[in-house]
């Protein structure tokens, strides 16, 4: 027996240090994605990361139950796979249900300081002027048109607003019991530095709800475990959801369009008539389909728009049933910064498609769904025989307590 628990011990370093080396692998992949620099490799680098991240499956224990999950997942990813051709939603599940047993804190702190190590290396570049450009000079909508904006070398000063978003929210998570009142004073100023330099107001207004949101959890604890305000957050999701619908379903040319639509869409900069803007109509309503469809590569900005016409009617409304449960169990795990960031990344996903593309790691919210998803499908930690793939079949048939 012991030396059966040690040989159990080791298959389980081993699939958390491939989960590791995968982690890491992606990071790498999303700051290669962030530079000027065309990676040729992506598509091969993508390959070895899900092959580390299924090794991890395969050398962790699982209940019966999440056997199942599993499976289901697995199924509808592959469907979605078959249909669209897009991988990434296998890729999203693996990499999700191999976080199981892993310290999801450390995880994200590898994301964390290595996205802004990688940051840092693309800024450096860029002022030495060997990759890059320090600023974005390019077109903008409207009155940024040609407007000099900060990018620091990733691109455009869009993606390194987003980038600071992202960073800052889950550094808000990472480190908000050390907080005290001055730093989200300087997070606040953060925010409309960032827009000065940037001028996207995408990312000033969600940054400073994020901070908003945040100071408000840590400092009135009655609010943290108040199902009013996880049940609010549900439906600011779904709120979200249903206006992302209502946007493709509208989507057209300004001359098709109500006037109070056509300012909407200009107080979005655009992005609801960008839906449309393609062959047959790209993204609109209409072109949806159960699953998705491998003619629709279309880029625009809104997040669950593209979801939704990118994967498919059914796996999108797998998707936000997911967080939905995620938030949830924010509360009953009584992680409110976790519910902070779930929020922020939701409300931004209905401007920007950030979270809604083949890099994973740079959508936050997989880290946490991955630390929580085993708790989706049973009440006490622990209250399941558990058991390596190899011995799945017996654990199905048997369905017997203890250890597998």
């Amino acid at each position: 027996m012991v030396l059966a628990q040690e040989r159990e011990n080791r298959i389980e370093k081993a699939g958390t240090a491939c989960f590791y080396i995968g982690l890491a692998l992606e990071v790498l992949i999303v700051i290669l994605d962030k530079s000027s620099w065309i990676n040729p490799l992506e598509g091969q680098m993508f390959r070895v990361t899900f092959l580390f991240f299924a090794l991890k499956v395969c050398l962790t224990k699982y209940s019966v139950r999440e056997w199942g999950a599993i499976l289901f997942a697995g199924l509808i990813a592959a469907v979605c796979y078959l249909s669209s051709t897009r991988d990434e939603a296998v890729r999203a599940v693996v990499f999700v249900v191999s976080m199981k047993g892993i310290d999801h804190r450390k995880a994200m702190k590898l994301v964390f300081f290595g996205t802004i190590a990688g940051m840092l290396a693309l800024a450096g570049l860029a002022f030495a002027g060997v990759l890059g450009e320090v600023v974005d000079a390019g077109a903008g909508y409207g009155f940024k048109a040609g407007l000099p904006r900060l990018c620091l070398g990733v691109g455009n000063s869009n993606a390194l607003a987003c980038m600071i978003w992202a960073l800052m929210t889950l550094g808000i998570y990472l480190y908000h019991e050390r907080m005290r009142w001055q730093h989200f004073v300087l997070l606040t100023v953060l925010s409309i530095a960032v827009y000065l330099a940037t001028v996207t107001r995408t990312a000033l207004f969600v940054m400073l709800a994020t901070v908003a949101l945040a100071a408000l959890m840590r400092y009135v604890p009655s609010l943290r475990m108040a199902r009013g305000v996880y049940l609010t957050g549900i439906m600011s999701l779904l709120l979200s959801v249903l206006f992302s619908v209502y946007a493709a379903h509208i989507s057209n040319w300004y001359e098709f369009l109500e006037d109070w639509q056509v300012k909407l869409d200009r107080m979005l900069t655009g992005r609801i008539t960008s839906i449309y803007a393609f062959e047959n109509g790209g993204g609109v309503l209409r072109n949806w389909k159960l699953f998705g469809d491998p003619d629709y590569v279309e880029y625009f900005d809104m997040g669950y728009v593209r979801l939704f016409f990118w994967y498919g009617i059914l796996p999108g409304c797998c998707c936000i049933l997911a967080v939905c449960l995620l938030i949830w169990q924010c509360r009953r795990q009584r992680d409110y910064m976790g519910f902070v960031l779930v929020m922020s990344f939701g409300i931004y996903t209905v401007i920007e498609a950030h979270a809604v593309s083949v890099y994973l790691a740079r959508n936050y919210v997989l880290l946490l769904m991955g630390a929580y998803w085993p708790y989706f499908l049973i009440r006490k930690e622990n209250d399941a025989a558990e058991s390596f793939w190899w011995k799945a079949a017996g654990l199905f048939r048997n369905g017997k307590k203890g250890n597998g």
